[in-house]
């Protein structure tokens, strides 16, 4: 119960941004109108059809304090990303495609999308899926549980269709299936046959599950006053979770309330997400853990079936006129944690201070996280730092510095 209380305060007491820049997954858009070099842009004549290709590089200097890590104090590339996008009339496409660090490749978005009219648009192909705070559900460099549990920039295969007028944004989607493993950019339920190059077959060779026939849906309504603006919505999604060994359907759901105010120069987001796995396993596969991976990028990892989540982010704008260059510094705090309901499974837990640098077209990013069973942050060696936590690593509170700067164009 006391769980929950905390899980409900952190969603009461504030409310999530519209934070205008962009974040670590996003294309950026040039107040200038003039992106820099390489960026290549064209426009027809009569203004139908347009084809910008821009993207960006990005490189990382990284410091883990603990004993299995080979990053300390090393520069590493990060990533080389290209996105493109295409009007032509009331059709438009944009996809991201990046280049990874490891030899890793992945996709984050990839559609093709139809303007039905100024309100109301679809998009086929792997639009992202509706969920929760959006884009990002943080705003350091260093994304937070939400992500790692598949609740952030989060893209499957299939159809979503979008309303937006200046009150109300709905958004519906269906995902027959999700996106292959090895090019996925965010994290999702995986089977070990697919994720078996990047996994652990003690604790996940057993692992046979994937999400097919999800259905999201996200609403958002925003209010306005004098000198502040919030945004406050509920998603929902559901799936079978079928197991590949049994050859049977289980079930996954999860619902999410979250929330945005900015006044001023500050911003404030928070959201609660409760999700439940009801996976099929077969005989003397527990049912209280499923895995996740996404493309390699990071080892595939063991969560707890059923959880409940919660962050609070809080950001501060502080205006740089007179600075040349740096346009904007915004200092951030983000914290989440996920509680499970299995019976001695301690939480999860990230917290990240940092800073964000506009100097477009340089951003950087410098974070200082602190995490406790986490698998990306040094937390049980087995794979099971999201799950029940026994293992090397386990209720140890471990430190990373992370900067990342990037050119975009």
């Amino acid at each position: 119960m006391k769980n929950y209380v905390i899980c409900l305060g952190l969603m009461m007491t504030s409310c999530v941004s519209f934070a205008g820049e962009p974040g670590p997954a996003a294309p950026v858009t040039s107040t200038t109108g003039k992106k820099p070099f390489p960026h290549i842009a064209w426009r027809s004549d009569d203004g139908q059809s347009s084809l910008d290709i821009g993207g960006a590089l990005r490189t990382n200097y990284r410091d883990e304090h603990w004993d299995t890590t080979e990053n300390n104090g090393r520069f590493l590339f990060d990533t080389f990303r290209i996105d493109v996008q295409a009007t032509y009339k009331n059709l438009y496409s944009d996809v991201g495609y990046w280049f990874q660090d490891d030899g890793k490749r992945s996709i984050d978005r990839g559609f093709v999308g139809y303007r039905i009219n100024s309100n109301s648009n679809l998009q086929l192909g792997a639009p992202f899926k509706p969920f929760g705070l959006e884009p990002y559900p943080q705003f350091g460099w260093s994304y937070h549980l939400p992500f790692f549990m598949g609740y952030g920039v989060s893209a499957g295969s299939g159809l979503k269709y979008s309303y937006k007028d200046k009150d109300w944004d709905l958004q519906l989607g269906y995902f027959p299936r999700m996106l292959p493993s090895d090019i996925r950019y965010s994290p999702e339920v995986g089977r070990y046959a697919d994720l078996k190059d990047n996994a652990i077959p003690f604790t996940q060779s057993r692992q046979d599950n994937e999400k097919h026939n999800q259905i999201n849906a996200r609403v958002t309504r925003t209010f306005v006053n004098d000198g502040w603006k919030a945004e406050v919505g509920a998603s929902v999604a559901a799936a079978q979770l079928y197991n590949a060994t049994t050859r049977d359907d289980g079930d996954y759901w999860a619902g999410g309330i979250h929330a945005v105010i900015n006044a001023g120069q500050w911003t404030v987001s928070t959201q609660g997400i409760r999700y439940e796995y009801d996976p099929k396993n077969p005989a003397g596969v527990s049912n209280d853990s499923v895995l996740m991976g996404g493309n390699g990028l990071t080892p595939a990892y063991l969560i707890a079936s059923k959880a409940t989540i919660a962050s609070l982010n809080v950001g501060y704008d502080i205006p740089t006129p007179k600075l040349g260059q740096l346009k904007k510094i915004k200092l951030y705090n983000d914290y989440s944690r996920m509680m499970k309901d299995q019976s001695g499974w301690d939480d999860s837990q990230m917290y990240t201070v940092g800073a964000q640098f506009l100097a477009m077209p340089i951003m950087a990013w410098v974070d200082l996280t602190w995490a406790k069973n986490a698998n990306p942050y040094g937390g049980a060696e087995n794979g099971t730092g999201f799950t029940n936590t026994s293992s090397i690593g386990s209720n140890e509170w471990y430190y990373r510095t992370n900067i990342n700067i990037g050119y975009y164009f």
